[in-house]
């Protein structure tokens, strides 16, 4: 009869077992630290991104709305100057000056933010990538100050449309027809009339006009305040994410 000989193993000691548990624990632990900081750099540029569009589009709405405030001015004078001609004893003599300024009362311009990088924060939940609290509430505080701008162009749209149906009493609908052109109104030639001289129409002409300036100066105070908070906006974002 054959005796088959049992090789024996000898038993692994437990510090084997441990420094095998060690080894494993830290293959995971450095694969997890690993896609951690590779997640985090990702969250990181993506960040910087949004803020450089975010500021891009910042200069973008400045150099608009110093264009606009501009435009908003000229308006402001031109109501002052036909409440003036309206309200003068010898306002006939400036027809071609009334008409002028009724008229061109009547095309405002309106300010066009580039939101992009801001609607795509909000609706992405974007915002929660920007870390820097200062930073995501400053940008919050100028997307209320913009939503502010375009409550307010929504009065003036609706006294504009009232003085524009007041004009229509007072004013000869062929001499205002005859001044429209593309970008800007033309003066109209000689020395139009207006179709009455009732001072009761004409003093709601003038009524409307002034409803009107205090609208186009509200809207001016807030452009003008929204083009500050952009500037700063931009010089902290600038420096706070070490943009050129």
């Amino acid at each position: 009869m054959e005796v088959h000989a049992h090789t024996h193993t000898p038993r692994k000691k437990w510090t084997h077992y441990l420094w095998e548990f060690l080894m494993l624990f830290l293959a995971v632990f450095c694969g997890f630290l690993a896609e951690y900081a590779l997640e985090h750099k990702i969250e990181k540029d993506r960040e910087k991104q949004f803020i450089q569009t975010m500021v891009a589009d910042l200069k973008s709405d400045t150099t608009q709305i110093a264009e606009i405030i501009s435009y908003e001015y000229r308006r402001e004078i031109m109501v002052d100057s036909l409440i003036e001609l309206l309200s003068s004893s010898d306002h006939k003599k400036f027809g071609s000056e009334i008409y002028f300024y009724a008229r061109s009362l009547t095309r405002p311009r309106y300010f066009f933010p580039n939101d992009r990088t801001l609607q795509q924060l909000k609706n992405s939940g974007g915002l929660r990538m920007i870390r820097n609290l200062s930073a995501s509430d400053s940008i919050m505080y100028y997307d209320q100050q913009l939503r502010s701008l375009m409550f307010v162009y929504e009065d003036e749209r609706i006294i504009r449309e009232s003085f524009r149906d007041i004009t229509g009493s007072v004013f000869d609908g062929k001499v205002m027809y005859s001044m429209f052109a593309p970008l800007v109104f033309n003066r109209p030639n000689g020395n139009p009339v207006l179709i009455t001289e009732n001072r009761e129409s004409i003093n709601k002409v003038i009524s409307a006009a002034q409803y009107l300036r205090s609208v186009i100066n509200a809207i001016r105070l807030r452009q003008e305040n929204l083009q500050h908070i952009a500037g700063r906006l931009i010089v902290f974002l600038q420096k706070e994410y070490h943009l050129k």
